[in-house]
């Protein structure tokens, strides 16, 4: 029986060869169209087999092998195409060499002699051999693809591939019990909307983070109560909450007329107001509240929020000109209309130094260009550049420091101590000698420092001046122990010697001999004034 089929097989095998070197023969296909892989108008073909010599070989095998034989694996549907001379011989006879057979699907070969197959983690897939010649054999293996990371997945094999979870009862129960409290929670959360809960719980919900419901408070009663238990629990979150939800529920007179009464109320929406920025809304709180002064800081602080000089002079002047028949505010208004002229006065003096910079003439500018734009700046920094530019210009001039000390009432400290560093940093130390000369009532003049000396030798030292110029206004410190002490220093050793004989410490003057130079005026001062026999020291 075996050999039958066997025989029969081979008939077959050796029809279709026949069959398939008439059809070449025969054809009436152009030779142009004799390509294997033409299948664009005369049908599909795989090596030269026609769709019609397919189905005559698949019907041979049908009757040769049986259909049940052929259906019996569904897994190994892939086709492997190799073309090699050692798997027929040289007779005209095919073998079947497996009697599995489900579907096929086409694989392009990778290149002309070698073979394209795709491998299978599975045992060895049934092979159909068919061939002619030695030379010229076609062997036909069907197996499921390996999906390997290389290649795109499709969903249909990632579902496929992925094992099933196994669940187990215990887990099953778990859920279950999980889904019924949570439906238990969502049933509770639905009643609870519209059922009124007691304030203080409410208010106790909002505190500790739990779900909770104003919409059941209706009356304004409720809604009162509900913010005073908010106040009385001392949470600013519930207290905002709770006002906000009664100003979103009442009329504003009402809201107004209940929220003066409530002082903690007031101050938590104005915070709130604040940080949000809903600053109209907040303007018209304080006036509602007549708190006029709050208003005039909030107008304040929006008229800064221009960044340009000229747009800031002009909102500040816009609420000077709004409370300026407010007689309570007269202080703050004229603040503000001081800092407006300050500002459109360095607008102008920065205009003008442009032009002086320009022309390149000045020699302090042309030295020491200014590195930052003057205005938005401050009034004593306003007060150092013009004392550092524009020092000895007469006092109608804009620029003048003393026009400035004039204009804004700048007091004698503030005006010393800013052109004090200005002129120390251009060692300009006759402007400065003069800038501490007073007249008195009979024409005498002396030196005073409002400052006092101690910080005029600070700041004369900070610029590296010279140890005479230091040593001149030393000598202006009425405390001995504290000029001996910033003499000491900076190295005045005059100064030194001469505060040590006012303190009749010869031991000392000794001791600070060798802190002087050898063979220097210093030395020889303080031995004279060691062999001074008038003196009576102490030690």
């Amino acid at each position: 029986m075996a050999g039958s089929k066997k025989d029969q097989a081979r008939m077959a095998a050796a029809a279709f060869t026949a069959d398939d070197e008439e059809y070449w023969e025969e054809s009436s296909v152009s030779a142009s169209k004799k390509n294997m892989f033409d299948d664009e108008e005369e049908g599909f073909t795989v090596l030269g087999v026609s769709e019609g010599k397919a189905a005559r070989l698949s019907s041979a095998l049908r009757s040769t092998v049986g259909a049940d034989a052929l259906f019996a694996d569904e897994d190994n549907d892939d086709i492997t195409w190799e073309t090699s001379s050692n798997i027929s011989n040289s007779s005209s006879h095919g073998s079947i060499t497996s009697s599995e057979y489900r579907s096929a699907r086409y694989t392009p070969p990778a290149n002309r002699s070698g073979s394209l197959s795709t491998t299978s983690s599975r045992s060895a897939a049934p092979t159909v051999t068919l061939g002619g010649s030695q030379d010229n054999s076609l062997s036909v293996q069907f197996n499921k693809p390996k999906i390997t990371r290389s290649e795109p997945m499709s969903l249909e094999d990632a579902i496929v591939d992925v094992p099933a979870k196994q669940v187990t009862a215990t887990e099953v129960s778990k859920l279950e019990t999980e889904i019924q409290f949570l439906r238990r929670q969502v049933q509770l959360g639905e009643r609870a909307r519209w059922t009124s809960l007691p304030v203080k719980e409410t208010v106790k919900r909002i505190i500790l983070g739990q779900p909770y419901s104003l919409e059941a408070y209706k009356s304004l009663q409720d809604k009162l109560a509900l913010m005073d238990a908010a106040i009385k629990m001392h949470d600013g979150d519930a207290i905002t909450i709770t006002v906000l939800f009664l100003k979103r529920t009442v009329k504003k007179s009402i809201f107004h007329q209940e929220l003066i009464k409530r002082p903690v109320a007031v101050n938590h929406l104005i915070h709130f107001l604040w940080c949000h920025y809903d600053l109209d809304e907040l303007e018209e709180l304080y006036k509602m509240l007549r708190r006029m002064e709050d208003v005039f800081v909030l107008k304040y602080k929006q008229a800064l929020a221009p960044s340009q000089a000229a747009g800031r002079a002009q909102s500040i002047a816009a609420v000077v000109r709004s409370f300026q028949h407010d007689s309570s505010l007269a202080p703050d208004s004229t603040l503000l209309l001081e800092q407006c002229t300050l500002l459109q006065r360095q607008l102008q003096i920065q205009e003008e130094d442009k032009k002086i910079a320009a022309g390149g003439k000045h020699p302090v500018f042309r030295d020491h260009p200014p590195k930052a734009q003057l205005p938005l700046t401050p009034l004593t920094t306003t007060l150092y550049y013009c004392s550092f530019y524009h020092y000895n210009e007469s006092d109608s001039s804009l620029s003048s420091p003393l026009s400035i000390k004039r204009d804004f009432q700048v007091s004698d400290k503030q005006y010393t101590w800013s052109a004090l560093n200005a002129l120390a940093k251009l060692h300009r130390w006759k402007e400065i000698e003069a800038l501490l000369t007073s007249k008195n009532w009979f024409g005498g003049t002396k030196m005073k420092a409002c400052i006092g000396f101690e910080k005029v030798v600070e700041i004369l030292s900070k610029q590296k001046a010279p140890v005479d110029i230091l040593s001149k206004y030393l000598a202006y410190i009425e405390d001995p122990n504290e000029r001996l002490a910033l003499a000491a220093k900076h190295k005045c050793h005059r100064i030194v010697v001469d505060t040590l004989i006012q303190l009749k410490d010869r031991a000392a003057l000794e001791d600070y001999r060798l802190k002087t130079p050898d063979y220097s005026l210093e030395r020889q001062y303080l031995i004279t004034a060691l062999n001074n026999s008038q003196v009576k020291w102490k030690n």
